[in-house]
């Protein structure tokens, strides 16, 4: 008996088989693409959790921010501690005022180069003199060279230094004189970042007080008062704390030019026009009487807290 021969397999269950093949292979294709894939999302996902990761640690300080501050909308106004409750001055912290104490009030634009060079010149010795209790120094915070220049800066100034006063009383005089020190040129006033950063942080401000003064200033809740003051200032209106006739510090009032250009009324009577302007004991005096016009020559030597007093003496008696 002869043996059997294979049969050949039919064209038909060639193609099915090629096609099973052709189909395996691309299954295969398929996954081998498919888990490409998520390596890839998975290395891009992780990329991304790191770069996310390290932005959070990069933006989160542990000392206050460097960049500006933004202003919040907040109409939440407060009242400095030290301000008059006439809305006309902040009265600088220090000592416990002696009997006979002379009342010094000082009028400034954070902005004005001639205050500028005068605080730099007699700061000392004025805060010398209200800390031992000799006078009671008066800051009358002006903001008008805002529109002379075309900036906020004096006003942004302004509302800064009486949130210091608001947040840690202790700093205010030392913030109101590192703005003077570092007084900007060329009307390029001071940014946020020197205001809420730079200055708080070279006074001392710190933890629950620089906290306090940054929400202060972002919330701008001083501006009413820091705006009150400026046009309470520039009006003779009766001051009701004696010995002092007017808000401004004078026993008299100044008389506007014949342009009226203060009041916009020729020689009606006004307050303070200009900075810088002092009075001691209601009387006023000037920057010239301090120094030449070249600001070099002192006419009382800034360095002597008692040469000081005994001028301002003789003009309070004047």
């Amino acid at each position: 008996m002869s043996a059997k021969k294979p049969t050949k397999p039919s064209k038909a269950s060639l193609n099915r088989r090629e096609a099973l093949k052709a189909q395996r292979l691309a299954e295969a294709r398929r996954k081998k693409t498919n888990r490409i894939i998520a390596v890839i999302a998975g290395v891009v996902a992780l990329a991304v959790l790191v770069s996310v990761i390290v932005w959070v640690i990069n933006r989160t300080p542990d000392t206050p921010p460097t960049t500006d501050v933004p202003t919040s909308t907040s109409n939440d106004q407060v009242m400095p501690p030290d301000g008059d409750v006439q809305r006309a001055w902040i009265t600088v912290p220090g000592g416990t005022p002696k009997a006979g104490a002379l009342i010094v009030d000082i009028q400034f634009d954070y902005q004005c180069s001639h205050c500028g060079r005068i605080e730099v010149m007699y700061a000392p010795s004025f805060d010398a003199l209200n800390e031992r209790g000799d006078i009671i120094l008066r800051n009358h915070t002006r903001t008008f060279m805002d529109n002379m220049i075309g900036n906020d800066s004096s006003e942004r100034a302004a509302i800064a230094a009486a949130c210091v006063n608001v947040a840690d009383r202790t700093k205010y005089a030392a913030y109101h004189n590192i703005l003077f020190a570092n007084q900007p040129q060329g009307g390029t006033g001071y940014t946020d970042n020197q205001l809420t950063v730079e200055y708080p942080t070279a006074v001392g401000l710190a933890g629950d007080a620089y906290n306090n003064f940054s929400t202060c200033y972002a919330n701008r809740a001083t501006r009413q008062f820091v705006q009150d003051v400026e046009a309470n200032n520039i009006i003779a209106k009766t001051n009701a704390s004696p010995p002092n006739a007017y808000l401004f510090g004078g026993k008299e009032a100044n008389k506007d030019d014949d342009q009226g250009r203060c009041s916009g009324v020729p020689n009606s009577e006004v307050g303070a026009c200009g900075t810088p302007d002092f009075y001691s004991q209601g009387v006023r005096f000037s920057w010239a009487d301090l120094v030449d016009t070249d600001f070099k020559t002192m006419k009382v030597d800034s360095s002597n807290p008692d040469a000081l007093l005994a001028f301002l003496q003789q003009t309070a008696q004047s």
